[in-house]
């Protein structure tokens, strides 16, 4: 089993619909994805002020889940059209 986890932290500009446009567009991957990926996401609680703004944490199977994710196109799309445009900085880890 590989765990995925994703850090991220947003612009200072960043909007409530465009965070909420992300966690939509998370969920459909969830979805799509749910035979092979489990999903789970969501914005940060702020208990701390060193935290960042959202996380995603994905578990697969093994590493081929992972990189068949990393590389498929409605991935891709999720980080191109949401993510980058409000992304300041991101840290991942698998393990």
């Amino acid at each position: 089993m590989v765990t995925h986890i994703v850090i991220f932290t947003w612009i200072a500009e960043v909007t409530a619909e465009q965070v909420e446009n992300l966690r939509q567009a998370l969920n459909s991957l969830a979805v799509e994805f749910a035979e092979t990926v489990t999903i789970k996401h969501g914005p940060d609680l702020r208990f701390r002020d060193i935290n960042g703004s959202y996380a995603l944490v994905a578990t697969f199977p093994d590493r081929a889940g992972w990189d068949a994710y990393q590389a498929d196109p409605r991935h891709k799309a999720v980080v191109r059209d949401f993510v980058l445009p409000i992304q300041a900085s991101r840290l991942t880890v698998q393990f």
